[in-house]
């Protein structure tokens, strides 16, 4: 909104609020939190900056703290909603959030800003972690005290799944001679909600985050907040919705799952900022407002939530997983056409890592476990929780002195005594097997190998060939792959050829068994981001490639 002089804009605001207000209690104190572990992957950020106009407490620019909402060691956003943004902070956050993985997408709103961005343009802003499909700026009102209400919506593909986001600011007026703002808003509510339904009933997950000028009964709401909520009219659920700790403040009781509801975000102690997620499209949904900034007049506000098919219990272990640039790894799990589903992200905090390894499970508890080598040679075991997360706060330490290794295997049961094992290969190319141990350790390390410093890539698919043993594969600087049949006992007989030509891949996954036949199945990356599905027929061999996806960009790590 404008920023006309403090006084002045607390009054128009409370002439729109004060009718809720009045018969609401005082709001409890926080009652709850969105920590970052174990907060849902999904991680959205609504703040009105308030432009440059807010006195601050400190000098500490405003650009700073929504950067630091980016980070992978604090919030980890993938989308950050902005209103009343000056262009010149848009342009310093481009510059800073670009080398996370972020685009931007500003829209001008007012034409007179020089009191309020200090003679730079003033309106909206929307950052996503993706690409900018397409980018609407979605207007709704015009020229309405020397303003336009306009919506930045960005078509972007968000952990690799297309989204609409939207950033949103409706009309901040009250009731004067020239406008019933309360009616205004009201109507930008009704437009903006039916072009969000054109983009779901497309097939599109929306999202909406920003500064909606108003409380969660008032009018304009309730075409976002979806029945059976109190007058609800729309297909949306809020973040904060589910908080018991503010249902009596608005007239649920505190049996119920849901409420037009929420932690006030406001100076005035009002909620009038929202994140809305679409029905159907997540699970999980959570909201919480951070204290108090010396910034803005408006708390931070986080969101975060599931996507509908991840995080469930029983993950499945077939498929793939990627390490993307800013160290958060994602899973793609197999499906009965050799496809991969859509991505899940799975952890963050993982770019120190040199090498991963998927383990099965390693501890017993049902679920796929992985393990990692640090810069530092610390060997760590990653234990899946039940919604299929690597957490760092989990992780088990079994090892140091691994600095030497550049390839860590883990074949299943090699030995054939029932327990996991390992392979690892060092830097002059010889093998070595570490046998899985009753306690779930490792016993000393054996030579299995030597000359394996030709083998460019190295894999353990499985049970390739349908014996029953842990086998090995490895594709040399040639494209030549070669096949190493385990004997169950911790060797492997004489190498046998597979394939060639496969010097187009970069990368290549023992995916396990993908589309659920029984036979292991092999997944390859090529330089231009294409994924390649093999299916192995259970003899060592494995049926034409079939492409299976797109922009899975070189040099990350897959596995």
């Amino acid at each position: 909104m404008f920023r006309i002089p403090f006084h002045r804009r607390l009054t128009a605001l409370c002439l729109a609020v004060l009718a809720v207000l009045a018969l609401q209690p005082a709001a409890p104190a926080r009652a709850d939190s969105l920590p970052v572990e174990p907060a849902p992957p999904l991680r959205l950020v609504s703040y009105n900056m308030c432009g440059d106009h807010c006195p601050m407490a400190d000098e500490t620019p405003r650009e700073d703290y929504i950067e630091q909402q980016a980070d992978g060691r604090s919030w980890n956003a993938d989308a950050i909603f902005l209103a009343e943004v000056c262009e010149h902070q848009f342009n310093a956050l481009q510059t800073a959030l670009r080398p996370k993985g972020f685009n931007g997408r500003f829209v001008r709103t007012r034409t007179q800003s020089a009191g309020i961005c200090k003679g730079y343009k003033y309106g909206m802003a929307v950052f996503v972690k993706g690409p900018v499909v397409q980018a609407v700026d979605f207007t709704m009102t015009t020229n309405i005290a020397n303003e336009d209400i306009i919506s930045p919506c960005v078509e972007t593909y968000l952990q690799n799944r297309a989204v609409w986001a939207c950033s949103v600011h409706l009309f901040w007026g009250g009731v004067t001679q020239d406008y019933d703002g309360p009616a205004v808003r009201a109507a930008e509510a009704a437009k903006l909600a039916a072009q969000a339904k054109t983009w779901h009933d497309a097939g599109f997950p929306v999202l909406l985050g920003g500064d909606f000028n108003a409380t969660p009964l008032a009018k304009p709401l309730s075409y976002f907040y979806s029945a059976p909520l109190l007058g609800g009219l729309g297909a949306f659920h809020e973040a904060d919705e589910t908080d018991p700790a503010y249902f009596s403040a608005y007239g649920c009781a505190a049996t119920e799952t849901a409420c037009r509801s929420g932690e006030n975000t406001f100076v005035t102690d009002a909620k009038i900022d929202y994140v809305f997620f679409s029905s159907g499209d997540f699970r999980d949904i959570h909201g919480d407002v951070q204290p108090a900034t010396p910034y803005s007049d408006h708390d931070l506000y986080r969101a975060a939530a599931w996507w509908p098919d991840c995080g469930l219990p029983g993950t499945p272990t077939a498929g793939v997983i990627r390490r993307d640039a800013y160290g958060r790894i994602f899973r793609y799990a197999g499906r009965p056409d050799g496809t991969v589903a859509p991505a899940c992200e799975a952890g963050f905090g993982w770019s120190g890592m040199r090498t991963v390894a998927r383990h099965g499970d390693f501890d017993g508890d049902g679920t796929e476990d992985l393990l990692a080598i640090d810069a530092g040679g610390s060997l760590w075991l990653y234990p899946a929780d039940a919604a299929g997360q690597f957490s760092g706060s989990t992780r088990r330490l079994l090892g140091t002195g691994w600095q030497d290794y550049d390839v860590l295997l883990a074949p299943g049961d090699f030995t054939g005594d029932g327990r996991a094992d390992l392979i690892a290969r060092d830097g002059s190319g010889v093998l070595w097997l570490l046998a899985g141990t009753p306690a779930g350790g490792y016993a000393a390390r054996v030579q299995i190998g030597t000359g394996w410093q030709i083998y460019p890539i190295l894999l353990a698919p499985g049970d390739f060939d349908g014996d029953g043993k842990a086998d090995l594969i490895g594709r040399d600087g040639a494209g030549i792959l070669w096949f190493y049949a385990g004997d169950g006992t911790g060797a492997y007989a004489a190498r046998t050829k597979i394939g060639t030509n496969w010097q187009v891949y970069d990368a290549i996954v023992g995916a396990g068994d993908v589309d659920g036949d029984g036979r292991a199945d092999l997944i390859a990356r090529d330089p231009s981001g294409g994924l390649w599905f093999y299916r192995g027929d259970g003899a060592a061999g494995y049926a034409p490639r079939a492409q299976i996806g797109y922009s899975y960009p070189a040099g990350e790590l897959i596995f």
